[in-house]
This record gives structure tokens, sequence and C-alpha cells, in this order.
């Protein structure tokens, strides 16, 4: 694995646990676990390395579980990341 992408799934995976304080999977529903938006959106700001990085909304209202967010903040944090 690319140093950078396990990098940069580093960071996620430690965000994530800055903001989850039950046992979770890949499946688990974000809101059984307690993120809710502000939550999402703190973990996106502190992952995306660009301040200038537009997030979309309806993207990110359309993540359902810690799996589909993983890797969604993933690309966004990837040089060259969704715009």
């Amino acid at each position: 694995m690319d140093q950078a992408v396990q990098d940069i799934g580093d960071a996620v995976d430690s965000a994530l646990a800055k903001f989850i304080r039950v046992p979770y999977t890949p499946e688990s529903e974000l809101s059984r676990i307690g993120l809710d938006s502000l939550s999402i959106v703190r973990i996106a700001v502190e992952v995306v390395p660009d301040a200038d990085q537009e997030i979309d909304a309806s993207e990110l209202a359309g993540l359902r579980t810690v799996g589909e967010f993983r890797t969604w903040l993933c690309g966004l944090a990837a040089p060259g990341g969704a715009r």
C-alpha cells in the first residue's frame, strides 16, 4: 500500500476514534453510533488538509455507514481529492 494512502487512512481512523465512543464496524450506521451532522463535519474538517476544499453537503448527507464515510473522507483527503 502506498504510504500516502496509509497516512490518509490513519488520519481518518484517528479522527473517527475521537468522536465514536462505542464499538463499531464499517457497516455501523453513523446515526446509531452517535455521529450527528456537526460531528461528521468536524471530522471532515480535521481530516481534509486543504482549508479551501469544498464539501458537498448532498454527498455528505447521503453517507449512512462508517465504511461509506471513511471511503468518502479518504477520497477528499487524497491529493487532488474531489472538489
